[in-house]
C-alpha cells in the first residue's frame, strides 16, 4: 500500500475510533449518535444542551427547512410540541443565530463518526450492495478568500445512503484520500464504482486486497489505456498491445427508454481479455457504452461514448449487468446530487465556515438516509408530509433504533 497523506477526518480521531469508525455499539440508535457528538462549548452558561440542539436541527430539517434561519423559526412554532416531548425546559427554542455559532466549532470528524457509524449500521448484515466513490463541491461555502470545500463520499448504488463524507483539503485531491478510507469500510464482496479520476492501478490493488471488485471508466487522464480500449471496439481489430481478444469474445446489450419527451439509447458492448502486458490487477472485461438522445419535439439527436474496465469476470457480470451498474453509479451523481442541491439547496447555503457547511451537509445525508427507510415516495413529499405532522419528525429522530 502506497503511503498517502491522512485526510483531517481521520487525523482529528484517535486510533480507538477509527478502528471503530463503523463498529461502536452505542452508536445503534440516532439518539445515541446525537448523544456521542462532542459538546465543543464550556459548561457555563449553557442554555440548551447538544442533544436536544441536534434532535431539533434534524428534526427541522425533516420538516422542509433548508437554513439555520428557517430551522429557528421551526423551533419557535413548535414550542409546545418540543415542550411536551422533549420535557420541560427554561429555554426552547434555539434561533437560527445560535446554529450559526454552534456549527462551525463541532467537530467535522465526530460529527462523520457518530452518524456514519449510525448510518452504516441500519445497512444488513451481510451488505453486499454496490458502492460509488463520488466527490462534490458545496459551492454557497465559497468566500473571496476561500474556495468552496469538496468532500468526497461513498453511496450506496440502489437507496443512495452515504456511508462516509470527508473533506479533500485544497493540497491534494480525491485520489489519495480515497485511498486512505478504504481500510475503514466494509467492502468484501462488493462492486466499487467510480469516476475517471480514480481510474488508478493503485486504487484497483486495494479494493481486490479487501475482497471487493472495481469497475471504472476510462477518459482521457489515461490517454495510453483509453486508446487501446477503443481499438479493441474498431471493425477487424484482433490484437492490441496489452489486450487480445477475437471475434467471439464480444458480447452486447441494448436499453431504449422513453420518456420526458425524449428517447433514449444505450447500447453496452463487453469483452474479455488477456492482461499479457497490462499492469491492471485482475483486469476482466473491458466495454464501450454508447449512449445517443433523441428529443422527440426537435428531432435532434445527441450521443455519446464511454469505455470502462473492471474486474468482474464474465461468469460474474454479464452485459446487462455491467450496463446496470454503470446507470446506478450514474444515478448517485445525478439524483444524490440533485436532491441535495435542489430539495435541501445545499449549494444556496450562506454559510461560509467550512465546518458549519460540511456538518450541514453531513445531517442532510442523514435526513436523506432516515427518508429512504421510512417514507415510500419521493424526499420533498415526504418532507411536505412531515412538515405537515412535526409531532412525526419528532417521534422518528428520538426513536429511530437501526432501521435494517
Amino acid at each position: 500500500m502506497q503511503d498517502t497523506p491522512v485526510p483531517p477526518f481521520f487525523a482529528a480521531l484517535t486510533a480507538d475510533e477509527r478502528a471503530q469508525l463503523f463498529t461502536d455499539a452505542h452508536l445503534r440508535t440516532l439518539p445515541g449518535a446525537l448523544a456521542a457528538i462532542p459538546d465543543p462549548r464550556k459548561r457555563r452558561g449553557h442554555r440548551y444542551d447538544l442533544p436536544f440542539l441536534l434532535t431539533c436541527l434534524v428534526a427541522a430539517l425533516l420538516c422542509d427547512c433548508n437554513s439555520l434561519e428557517a430551522v429557528g423559526r421551526w423551533t419557535r412554532d413548535q414550542q409546545a410540541l418540543l415542550t411536551r416531548v422533549c420535557g420541560r425546559r427554561r429555554h426552547c427554542t434555539p434561533t437560527g443565530s445560535l446554529y450559526r455559532r454552534l456549527l462551525p466549532r463541532l467537530s467535522v470528524a465526530h460529527v462523520e463518526r457518530a452518524l456514519g457509524s449510525w448510518v452504516q449500521q441500519t445497512r444488513p448484515l451481510r451488505d453486499r450492495e454496490p458502492l460509488s466513490f463520488d466527490g462534490k463541491t458545496v459551492r454557497g461555502a465559497r468566500t473571496a478568500a476561500q474556495a468552496a470545500p469538496h468532500l468526497l463520499s461513498v453511496s450506496t448504488h440502489t437507496t443512495h445512503e452515504t456511508l462516509v463524507q470527508v473533506r479533500v483539503d485544497d493540497k491534494t485531491n480525491e485520489i489519495p484520500v480515497a485511498q486512505e478510507l478504504l481500510p475503514h469500510l466494509a467492502l468484501r464482496g462488493r462492486v466499487v464504482t467510480a469516476d475517471a479520476l480514480h481510474t488508478q492501478t493503485a486504487l484497483a490493488q486495494l479494493l481486490l486486497d479487501q475482497g471487493a471488485a472495481y469497475l471504472f471508466t476510462v477518459k482521457d487522464n489515461q490517454p495510453r489505456l483509453r486508446a487501446d480500449i477503443e481499438k479493441l471496439f474498431e471493425p477487424d481489430t484482433s490484437l492490441v498491445k496489452g489486450f487480445s481478444a477475437g471475434p467471439t469474445d464480444y458480447q452486447q446489450t441494448q436499453t431504449i427508454n422513453k420518456g420526458h419527451g425524449r428517447i433514449e439509447t444505450r447500447r453496452l458492448t463487453v469483452t474479455s481479455q488477456l492482461q499479457e502486458t497490462s499492469h491492471w490487477p485482475y483486469l476482466a472485461q473491458v466495454f464501450r457504452l454508447e449512449r445517443s438522445t433523441e428529443l422527440v419535439a426537435s428531432g435532434t439527436h445527441r450521443g455519446e461514448t464511454v469505455y470502462g474496465m473492471t474486474s468482474l469476470s464474465a461468469q460474474q457480470a454479464s452485459p446487462d449487468r455491467l450496463q446496470a451498474l454503470v446507470r446506478r453509479h450514474w444515478s448517485v451523481e445525478n439524483e444524490l446530487h440533485y436532491r441535495r442541491d435542489v430539495t435541501f439547496q445545499e449549494d444556496a447555503t450562506r454559510l461560509k465556515a467550512w465546518n458549519a457547511a460540511q456538518v450541514l451537509a453531513i445531517l442532510n445525508n442523514l435526513v436523506l438516509a432516515v427518508l429512504m427507510h421510512v417514507r415510500p415516495g419521493t424526499v420533498p413529499q415526504a418532507r411536505r408530509h412531515y412538515a405537515a405532522h412535526p409531532d412525526e419528525a419528532l417521534k422518528l429522530v428520538l426513536t429511530a433504533p437501526g432501521l435494517s
